[in-house]
């Protein structure tokens, strides 16, 4: 892929949102890795533009995940017919890497939801860095590295500047006027400096076609249950 046809359908994206995908569906791939043990994921995501987000997972177990921008999501198992009902703003739609990019939220990779603000922007080699802080400084100081105007690496750091967490972005693609990276890897460090890795493949990306998974509902009659209360086993 030319490097002026990535940056062309940025620019298109960011130019004329009113004409921009409907919705967008892909498979994903997610290899984590940790203690000398590695697990792996396999689903799909179907997302529209007005927030709706259903992930099917397939492997290692079966399930629906029906979330919104507000973090209202729903966990429906048709094995056993039951559904689990929460809110959580960390699940919000607006975090899934495919509704950042099919919305064009790839300035800060969509820590705007949740209160970061630009702190600072330099250009350096043809790189451009850009700092974001939150008003608690408990939170991580973030640090996103852009390449030709598409986001292809982050750093969380605490206070005194000890990296947290990496993230690399790689493998973009133009799918009509809609860009996003196909490979993320996520590295974070507990205080042991032991690490995490978490490999993310997306493929047979889709956008604005048709597939029934976009319009899934839980069905009237599934049976809602509960988490446990703390506390009890």
């Amino acid at each position: 892929m030319r490097l002026e046809s990535v940056i062309l359908a940025v620019l298109l994206a960011a130019a004329v949102p009113a004409y921009g995908q409907r919705k967008v569906s892909a498979d994903v791939e997610v290899k984590t890795v940790a203690g000398g043990k590695s697990s792996t994921v396999t689903k799909s995501v179907y997302c529209s533009n007005n927030g709706r987000l259903v992930t099917l997972f397939k492997t290692p177990v079966r399930f629906y995940l029906l979330t919104n921008s507000k973090g209202e999501a729903r966990i429906y198992k048709p094995q056993t017919n039951e559904v689990l009902s929460q809110t959580d703003p960390s699940m919000s739609s607006s975090a899934d890497l495919v509704s950042l990019f099919m919305n064009g939220r790839i300035d800060d990779l969509g820590l705007g939801w949740y209160g970061y603000k630009l702190s600072s922007s330099t250009k350096e080699d043809g790189y451009t860095k850009k700092t974001f802080t939150h008003p608690d400084p408990s939170r991580p100081v973030v640090e996103i590295v852009f390449e030709n105007y598409l986001p292809i690496y982050a750093a969380y750091k605490d206070g005194g500047g000890r990296i947290l967490s990496k993230k690399y972005l790689s493998g973009y693609s133009t799918f009509k006027r809609f860009v996003m990276p196909l490979r993320v890897v996520d590295i974070s460090y507990d205080s042991s400096r032991d690490s995490t890795v978490v490999r993310t493949v997306y493929s047979a990306v889709k956008v604005d076609e048709d597939d029934p998974n976009f319009d899934f509902t839980v069905p009237e009659g599934a049976k809602p249950v509960q988490l446990p209360s703390p506390g009890i086993k």
